[in-house]
């Protein structure tokens, strides 16, 4: 065969026959070789429409690209192009002037420098200031120039000129910005601001604050001159003060001396009358003598009064506060001024209290014995009552009575010293302390004074207190049982007792009065007279000893005595020294205290009870 043929073979099985075939391939290898190259040529057609699209892609992607850029570079160079021409019209505007035209309305002097520090614009005002010839002011000048120039009239300070300029131009090139203050020779005062432009370049502006510096320096001139006279019054009023404290003390000290020196002979005075009422037995003598102890008393009450004021101010009275009973107190400021009020034809009631407060009794004493009193003196008739108000945790006490009133304008007055009332009903009339005692008292306690009045119905003073513990009552020790005036007392028979004090007239008076009370007075004399008369074998059993006697002060005169007596006897210290802390050590040593004037029932009561230690 000339060609490649197929050869096929196929088996008949029937027949027994094997079938042999030949197929000439020529034509089926034609039409093969046609089809691949058909089919070649439709996948060489499909990579070239492949590439084709995507050359497509890429070349609409890349105008794409190209076209953002070109917009980009064309919007970038369109805004080089507007600043360029804005900083051409700047730097036109300042060429022309047109930029010094627009700083004409400046208060500062200006002048703009462009990158290169050389002027681009300055007002009228930047030459004024600096004084600059018209010839050295020109557009493109170096600033250098302009800094030689005031550097040789000496404006750039001290120092190397060149050293001067180099440093300011430095400064220009850095782009910061400053303020700084620089005086003339002339006494002007410059301000001087520096800022650097958004394009490049620096603005100066100076401004003429001599006016403020100068407003300055007068107000600070002013402040001290101020401060001077202000220190200087300061020292015044503190010399002023010190003066008037100085004063002050003196007028306590001259009160308490001469309070001091009257009741010496006022104590004399009250324990003669007690020996005089014991021997005077007829009615109208004794009428006479009961007078005399009223006025004594009288008396007796205004110097205490004024003992009270001068110890307050002087701030030497010292409170005892704490938790008691007010019924007490109450049920015997009753009896005490309810002989009184019945006297003078009034009722006094007294409304019953379970109340427990906390203050100082004696001086809550003091408080509602002047309400009291006052409330007897200006009632004609009808009654006085004193009660209690409970208000929270306090607790305030009336004296409630049927007197004139008071104005509203009197109200505050009467609490005033020596301020009293003229319309009293009463013959005793006060000195018009006791109010401005109580409110003295008040203020020491923190007890807040009260009062209330209606013309022709009467006043309403009160005190309010805090309300105590009824648990922290302490048990309170009975009182001693007071003595009879008249009547032998055996524990006072043949008593043998020293009296020593500085003042004959206190001493006669006291030795007749202990006398009287059949009680052995060995010596009644001053200081030096008991020291040389002191010894062993004539020891008292009692020792009254005054307190001030002269330039003798009793208890450091007391081991003086001792020391003779060769024990120490018992001792009752009798003074008129508004001194708290003495009758604390007086009791804490064991003697007894009594204040001047002596009022002999008490002088009794403490002698009895000194004498019954003895066992």
């Amino acid at each position: 065969l000339g060609a490649q043929v197929l050869w096929q073979t196929l088996e008949v099985p029937e027949s027994g026959w094997r079938l042999h075939l030949l197929h000439d391939t020529r034509a089926s290898a034609a039409a093969g070789r046609a089809a691949a190259i058909a089919a070649a040529g439709a996948w060489l057609a499909l990579a070239l429409l492949w590439l084709f699209v995507q050359q497509r892609r890429r070349l609409s992607a890349l105008r794409q690209r190209s076209r953002h850029e070109l917009e980009t570079l064309l919007q970038q160079h369109a805004e080089e192009l507007r600043t360029a021409q804005d900083g051409v019209v700047t730097a036109a505007q300042q060429a022309n002037a047109g930029l010094s035209r627009s700083l004409e309305h400046l208060p500062q002097g200006v002048v703009v420098i462009d990158e290169a520090l050389n002027l681009v614009a300055w007002n009228s005002r930047y030459v004024e200031l600096f004084r600059f010839p018209p010839e050295l002011l020109k557009i493109g000048r170096p600033i250098e120039d302009l800094f030689r120039f005031n550097a040789r009239r000496g404006l750039l300070g001290p120092g190397p000129i060149e050293a001067a300029i180099e440093r300011r131009l430095n400064h220009l090139r850095s782009g910061k910005p400053h303020m700084r203050e620089s005086e003339k020779e002339d006494g002007t005062v410059l301000e001087i601001r520096g800022n650097p432009l958004p394009d490049g370049g620096f603005v100066t502006s100076y401004a003429d604050i001599t006016s403020y510096k100068n407003a300055a320096r007068e107000l600070r001139s002013l402040a001290d001159a101020l401060e001077h006279r202000v220190a200087e019054r300061t020292r015044d009023l503190a010399a002023a003060k010190r003066e008037a404290e100085s004063a002050n003390r003196y007028k306590t000290r001259f009160v308490a001396s001469a309070v001091h020196d009257l009741l010496q002979p006022l104590n004399a005075a009250r324990m003669f009358v007690s020996v005089l009422r014991g021997q005077v037995h007829e009615a109208g003598s004794a009428r006479v003598v009961d007078s005399i102890d009223g006025a004594l008393a009288a008396q007796d009450a205004i110097l205490n009064s004024l003992l009270d004021i001068s110890r307050l101010e002087a701030g030497s009275l010292k409170t005892q506060v704490r938790d008691f009973a007010l019924a007490p107190l109450l049920d015997t400021l009753a009896r005490e001024f309810g002989i009184l009020a019945e006297d003078r034809g009034l009722v006094l009631e007294s409304v019953p209290t379970s109340a427990v407060v906390l203050s100082d009794e004696n001086l809550l004493r003091r408080i509602l014995q002047n309400f009291l009193s006052n409330a007897i003196r200006y009632t004609p008739r009808g009654r006085v009552l004193i009660g209690c108000r409970r208000r929270g945790g306090w607790l305030r006490i009336e004296v409630h009575d049927q007197g004139p009133g008071i104005p509203d304008a009197l109200q505050h007055e009467i609490f005033e010293e020596f301020r009293r009332l003229d319309d009293g009903v009463a013959n005793d009339r006060g000195a018009g302390l006791g109010l401005a005692i109580v409110e003295r008292i008040g203020r020491l306690l923190g007890h807040r004074i009260g009062l209330r009045s209606t013309l022709g119905s009467g006043s309403v003073f009160s005190v309010t207190v805090p309300l105590g513990e009824r648990a922290a009552i302490a048990r309170q020790l009975p009182a001693p049982a007071s003595t009879a005036e008249h009547g032998n007392d055996p524990i006072l028979h043949g008593c043998r007792v020293w009296c020593v004090d500085d003042e004959p007239l206190v001493c006669e008076a006291t030795r007749t009065l202990l006398e009287r009370w059949e009680c052995r007075v060995d010596f009644a004399g001053g200081p030096e007279e008991a020291v040389n008369a002191a010894n062993a074998d004539e020891v008292p059993e009692l020792l009254l000893l005054d307190v001030r006697m002269g330039t003798h002060y009793g208890p450091m005169l007391l081991p003086l005595l001792v020391e003779r007596w060769q024990r120490e006897p018992r001792v009752i210290l009798v003074t008129a020294e508004p001194d708290p802390a003495l009758r604390e050590r007086a009791l804490d040593l064991g003697w007894g205290f009594l204040s001047k004037p002596v009022r002999p029932p008490a002088l009794r009561a403490l002698v009895t009870q000194m004498l019954m230690r003895r066992g």
